[in-house]
């Protein structure tokens, strides 16, 4: 009988223990080392469906196409403040891809390989805020458009319990182009499923669940443009926990962009009725981000 109660003592001990642990708060955090090197591949698959609707009632037919690639780069800490508070970070690219595929015929996009040793640099926060960034010069112009402000995730600056969620939301108008107006809107919501082992580091696995929209306008009276694009993140990402780097993430992505556009009248047809064309874009992606 003792040994017997013995065990029962030991169990409930056993049992308060794991009740304890998993009520720890988990701290996630960035620890900037300088000089450290983190080489990353990303995987792209997936499809595009294009629609193009007249208002004149015209068919059009419906186009699709497949999207594969692979994005290569490193992380390099170029240097950190003296408090640790700010980090400075070279991206460096290597090869890369990304390719149309079209009745299984591969067409190259001809940009993307001229990433391949171009450096952009990132100023960011212990918490994950972008400060500033700065693209590779030389790089074509359909590869301007690259936005670093959300390249880390801000982690909330409470310890979390497994289970815990946080959010994360934002709105954002840019009128600086003199033809467009732009307004971002953001909603993320970031849940901690729990401590796992992934590829050899200790990690925080995080559900990513993220919703945007993207309305723009023109600007201009006599050119119609209107369009929204609303898109939907959702995933798994993990973070080694003494660092905060990513050491693999994989996400799906959907976005669906609608456009309407209306040309301009010149002087001859100012009086005729100029039909809007609008256009459906349904994208799908899958995104796999390995640290090697």
């Amino acid at each position: 009988m003792k040994i017997f109660s013995k065990l029962i003592f030991i169990s409930i001990l056993m049992l308060n223990t794991v009740s304890v642990q998993a009520q720890e708060n988990i701290k996630l955090k960035y620890d900037f080392k300088a000089g450290r090197k983190l080489n990353y591949e990303v995987i792209i698959n997936g499809d595009v469906n294009i629609e193009v609707k007249p208002s004149d009632g015209k068919h059009v037919p419906r186009n699709s196409a497949g999207m594969q690639g692979k994005f290569a780069y490193t992380h390099e800490i170029a240097s950190v403040s003296g408090d640790g508070t700010l980090a400075e970070i070279n991206v460096i690219y290597g090869q890369s891809y990304m390719n149309t595929i079209v009745n299984d015929q591969v067409i190259p996009n001809t940009d993307v390989p001229h990433l391949n040793g171009k450096i952009a640099r990132v100023t960011v926060t212990n918490e994950g805020k972008i400060s500033d960034f700065e693209l590779p010069e030389g790089l074509p112009a359909s590869l301007q458009n690259a936005d670093f402000k959300k390249m880390f995730l801000i982690f909330p600056k409470r310890g979390l319990r497994v289970g815990e969620s946080w959010i994360e939301s934002s709105e954002s108008v840019n009128d600086d182009n003199e033809n467009l107006s732009i307004t971002n809107t953001l909603n993320s919501t970031h849940t901690l499923l729990g401590i796992e082992k992934k590829g050899g580091y200790e990690c925080a696995k995080v559900k990513v669940l993220t919703t945007t929209s993207t309305i723009t306008k023109s600007k201009n009276a006599r050119v119609k443009f209107n369009g929204k694009a609303q898109g939907r993140v959702e995933g798994i990402i993990y973070f080694e926990l003494d660092s905060g780097h990513i050491v693999h993430s994989d996400l799906n992505t959907k976005i669906n962009n609608v456009v309407v556009t209306q040309a301009a009248q010149d002087g001859k047809n100012q009086n005729e009725d100029v039909p809007e064309i609008t256009t459906i874009l349904d994208t799908n992606l899958k995104t796999v981000t390995k640290l090697l």
